[in-house]
């Protein structure tokens, strides 16, 4: 951790981490850091979406705690001032336990609960008093081949098959999806009602102001090097807990004892120059929906309320989870995602890129998202969301709230809350190296390998997308 400096130093570190950042209002300048010995009746690690959203529902329900939270650098640094802006009711694992009989049930409350996520998001952020550009236009995918319009309709059955209907989730046809974003060569689409876009680093900077108003401590530049019954270390000081909750998500690995329990793999983001009328026009964007292709290396995008496109793309894991969060502009992977964008619009070409920046998000051994909590040892976590985490973080912070309080909420009884085989802190680790770089850069490989193969149209893709359900079910 660098040294201190000055306070437009720290405000300029900190703007350059993105262009959500960059964008926010004010000053960027850390809170101070947690120096001594203190005590709280819960400690909360880690101040993105889900520690924020965490302590804020731990002091609605209970505005007598003291909750305490530490944050290495500030609040809104990680994933939650880096992501691409939406806020859905997609979450990963769901066609796992939709499938399964024994959590079926608790599947189909989850994704009820996710949907009232992205409503919950909006309301609280009025009620704090905040703007954090909320739009609910909805989420459009594009179909690009016939095996990316495959995967639309499975992902249709499976809404379906948990009973949402047409005003949820629907197949675009050509001419229909043409009405909101013109793209040459698409197939046809769908259209989920469940996505807002919005201003990612203004909702972390809103709600880490909104939870000390409510008498959250916030402790920043305050890295967390080690953690055990109930102790929490940081350079500066300690802090001794009740319960301890785990929010780090991509960042967990720089605790000791945890470098192998959470992989991170990093996405990377362009924003252009605000769009001149005709490129707008080019676009076909006339509402700020989330948007991205079916490709395998996934790619999301929306228009910002400033008139800029954001685009962004899934990247690379790298050897030993380690953690990048600096691009240099002229990285080769932002020339892969500026192809990315002009390949969807080439009428964009001309536009130039104002910001480029990446980093880290958070993936499980199980593949899938978990909230944990044990109240015997108070100790807790949440994370893992594979890149969905805007949305799935608030019901995370909601969930692990109840847990704590132990309140008796449908909340509780959904599949991703103490799955078993994990404990808290996260229980299976991911293998060591080499082995775990060779199984994500292989599946990288794939991936890409896939994409074009379906592009192509040739007959290789299904044993690609064969090899890939292997590899990540």
């Amino acid at each position: 951790m660098p040294e201190w400096r000055s306070g437009d130093d720290w405000d300029a570190h900190y703007r350059a981490q993105s262009f959500w950042l960059d964008a926010v209002p004010g000053r960027l300048d850390p809170r101070p850091s947690l120096t001594g010995d203190t005590t709280a009746d819960v400690a909360i690690i880690g101040a993105g979406y889900t520690g924020l959203w965490t302590a804020w529902y731990l002091k609605q329900h209970a505005p007598h705690l003291d909750v305490a939270l530490l944050e290495a650098e500030i609040a809104g640094f990680g994933a939650s001032g880096r992501n691409g802006g939406w806020c859905s009711a997609y979450l990963a694992g769901l066609a796992h336990w939709a499938a399964d009989p024994a959590t079926r049930e608790g599947a189909v409350t989850l994704q009820r609960e996710m949907v009232a996520a992205v409503d919950e998001v909006g309301r609280v952020s009025c009620l704090a008093g905040f703007d954090c550009h909320y739009d609910k236009s909805g989420h459009v995918s594009l179909a690009m081949n016939a095996h990316q319009l495959r995967r639309e309709h499975q992902e249709q059955a499976l809404w379906r098959s948990l009973g949402f209907g047409d005003e949820d989730i629907r197949i675009l046809e050509p001419q229909a999806l043409d009405r909101r974003l013109r793209v040459n060569g698409v197939l046809g689409g769908g259209f989920m009602a469940h996505c807002a876009t919005i201003q990612p680093a203004i909702l972390a900077r809103g709600l880490a102001k909104a939870v000390v108003a409510r008498g959250v401590r916030l402790f920043e530049r305050s890295p967390v090097r080690e953690w055990k019954d109930g102790e929490v270390l940081t350079p500066g000081g300690r802090l001794r807990a009740g319960v301890v909750l785990l929010a780090t998500e991509a960042f967990t690995g720089t605790l000791k004892g945890f470098s192998r329990r959470i992989a991170p793999v990093h996405s990377t983001m362009i924003v252009t120059g605000r769009l001149s009328p005709e490129a707008l026009e080019a676009t076909g964007l006339r509402r700020r929906f989330g948007w991205g292709d079916g490709r395998h290396r996934v790619t999301y995008g929306q228009l910002t309320r400033d008139g800029r496109i954001a685009f962004g793309a899934r990247g690379r894991y790298y050897w030993g989870s380690r953690l990048r969060t600096r691009f240099e502009a002229g990285d080769p992977v932002f020339t892969t995602v500026r192809g990315e964008l002009d390949r969807l619009f080439p009428a964009l070409r001309d536009t130039p890129v104002t910001h480029a920046w990446g980093g880290p998000m958070g993936i499980a051994r199980t593949l899938r998202p978990a909230v944990v909590f044990d109240p015997e040892c108070g100790a807790g976590w949440a994370g893992g969301y594979l890149g969905d985490g805007v949305g799935a973080a608030n019901l995370a912070g909601r969930t692990l709230a109840d847990l704590v309080l132990d309140r008796d909420t449908p909340r509780r009884r959904t599949p991703w809350v103490n799955p078993p085989g994990l404990t808290a802190p996260p229980g299976r680790a991911w293998e060591p190296e080499p082995l775990r770089w060779l199984g994500f850069n292989a599946l990288y490989s794939a991936m890409g390998r896939a994409d074009a193969a379906e592009a192509a149209g040739r007959r290789s893709a299904d044993r690609w997308n064969w090899l890939m359900e292997k590899m990540l079910p």
